[in-house]
């Protein structure tokens, strides 16, 4: 009888140390290439999301500013409606205020955009004597801050006072307050005139002037695009941020500009001092005296001129008739890597272009037209009395 056998499993053979060695090398090259595709996969989403950020700031901002601006001069003289005193800004510098930031940081470079308009949501009915006194027993309605203006608007909406709350503000709750003084500089009549102390349908209208200047400044080191809610001080404890990382902020102003045929059409441009004369005030090659629009300018073009009168094609601010606002935003860091990124680039007159510097850049321009400054209806309430005949446009 035979007996069958069962055969024993073999042993397994080790690897030897070359195997090894190479197997390993191998690993170590795929997992190195993972790691560089990895590494580059983060650097892209780094990169995108540095521009996204950007790219997301200066859209938020400009709708801020496009809103706001295509307001000026709503129920405002059109003289009063843009701003351009120096005394509170920085250098007292109007255009092209170079902001220092921190070590290595590269400038920002500012000019300063501030305007006027009535509130439409807010008015009431009231006389003016030493104070302001609400009639019809109204009363504010909302606590106001130190400087906040008011014009008191006579019967037809030619005649204008303005005024400023002083000391404490005005509170929500009272029906008339008295720490006022007059703003001479926006008034079209004195504190005295008989007309603002008429009462009944002939009483004037109390209305709520907006003032807002836009701005960048340096926070922590960083230049920030803010909106002051007021104009007389630059305080911060009002400011709102529009967007961060702001390297440029650029206006220009597009003036009035007659028909090329006609008795006007031989008047100077207002930028004559450009490489090309033009219309517009603060664009790429403008000199330091035409930067932006001059109030000193005479004869002013006011409420009772012409269409056609030439004072309606000068420097004055009143012959504003659109706003291009630019901005440069930059990555709030530099490429680590020693990659030279974008460029800087000049803005309208900013002369700021440099070369790429590992920082990520992206620019924006928009036009806002002023429909307001046109001058064509009473720049307050309706000449007839009645708020149902309110004026859409204002001035």
């Amino acid at each position: 009888m035979t007996r069958s056998s069962t055969p024993s499993p073999s042993t397994p053979r080790g690897f030897t140390l070359l195997e090894l060695l190479v197997g390993t090398v191998v690993t170590s090259i795929i997992l190195a290439a993972v790691a560089v595709s990895i590494m580059g996969v983060q650097a892209s989403y780094q990169t995108e999301s540095r521009i996204t950020v950007a790219v997301e700031g200066l859209r938020t901002g400009t709708n801020f500013i496009e809103q706001r601006l295509r307001l000026a001069g709503y129920g405002v003289d059109p003289r009063f409606a843009f701003d351009f005193k120096t005394a509170v800004l920085p250098a007292n510098a109007k255009a092209n205020h170079v902001i220092t930031l921190a070590t290595g940081v590269p400038p920002a470079i500012t000019d300063d955009l501030a305007f006027r308009y009535r509130d439409p949501a807010w008015m009431r009915r009231g006389t003016y004597s030493s104070g302001i006194n609400l009639a019809d027993n109204a009363t504010f309605g909302m606590s106001f801050p130190k400087g906040q203006r008011f014009i008191i608007s006579c019967e037809g909406g030619k005649n204008n006072l303005v005024v400023k709350a002083g000391a404490g503000g005005v509170s929500k709750d009272a029906k008339s307050a008295a720490n006022f003084e007059v703003d001479t500089a926006l008034s079209t009549i004195p504190a005295n005139d008989g007309c603002l102390t008429k009462e009944g349908q002939a009483a004037p209208f109390v209305l709520l002037l907006h003032e807002v200047r836009i701005r960048v400044v340096a926070l922590e080191g960083r230049p920030f695009l803010m909106a002051f809610q007021g104009i007389d001080e630059l305080d911060m404890s009002t400011a709102v941020p529009l967007m961060a990382d702001v390297e440029s902020f650029q206006v220009a102003y597009m003036m009035n500009r007659p028909p090329p045929t006609g008795t006007n059409s031989a008047l100077e441009p207002v930028d004559k001092a450009s490489p090309v004369a033009n219309w517009v005030l603060g664009d790429v090659g403008s000199a330091d005296s035409n930067r932006h629009p001059d109030p000193s300018v005479r004869p002013e073009p006011v409420y009772r001129l012409p269409y056609d009168d030439p004072a309606r094609f000068n420097r004055h601010p009143a012959n504003i008739r659109a706003v291009r606002v630019s901005i440069g935003v930059r990555s709030a860091t530099r490429e680590p890597n020693g990659r030279r990124a974008f460029a800087r680039v000049d803005l309208e007159d900013s002369g700021e272009a440099k070369p790429a510097d590992g920082y990520y850049r992206t620019n924006i321009s928009t036009t806002v037209r002023v429909p307001n400054m046109m001058s064509r209806s009473a720049f307050n309430p309706p000449v007839d009395g009645s708020v149902a005949g309110l004026n859409a446009w204002g001035g």
